[in-house]
């Protein structure tokens, strides 16, 4: 999961380890490209989660940025976005239109979520 301000992201994977059947390994991190360090180590990667704060210029901006850093064979069925705070009337419509046009232009999927309990 790849979140810059890490909102959402820590309680998310907690959820997806406790309320699944079958292993979960979760890697958070707030950017690409991952770190060189024990490059040798990590485990395969079968999804990349980009979460987005619409109420973020920055979460967009570092979603975007890392997205170069993602191989494009990597987006067919191996990339999502998660969206936050849609439902939040200060976000821009700009701001939804340009990360749903995103989405639309990996052929990726596009999911809701809000962070409050």
């Amino acid at each position: 999961m790849v979140e810059s301000e890490e909102q959402f992201q820590q309680s998310l994977a907690d959820a997806l380890v406790e309320e699944t059947a079958v292993t979960v390994n979760v890697r958070l991190a707030k950017s690409l490209p991952l770190p060189m360090k024990n490059e040798e180590s990590r485990p395969r990667i079968d999804l990349v989660v980009f979460i987005i704060n619409l109420t973020s210029e920055l979460s967009f901006q570092s979603a975007e940025a890392s997205l170069k850093h993602l191989d494009p064979g990597y987006f067919l069925g191996k990339v999502c976005f998660m969206v936050t705070n849609a439902r939040n009337a200060s976000v821009p419509t700009e701001r939804q239109d340009a990360v749903r046009k995103l989405a639309a232009s990996l052929h990726c999927p596009m999911l809701f979520a809000e962070d409050q309990v």
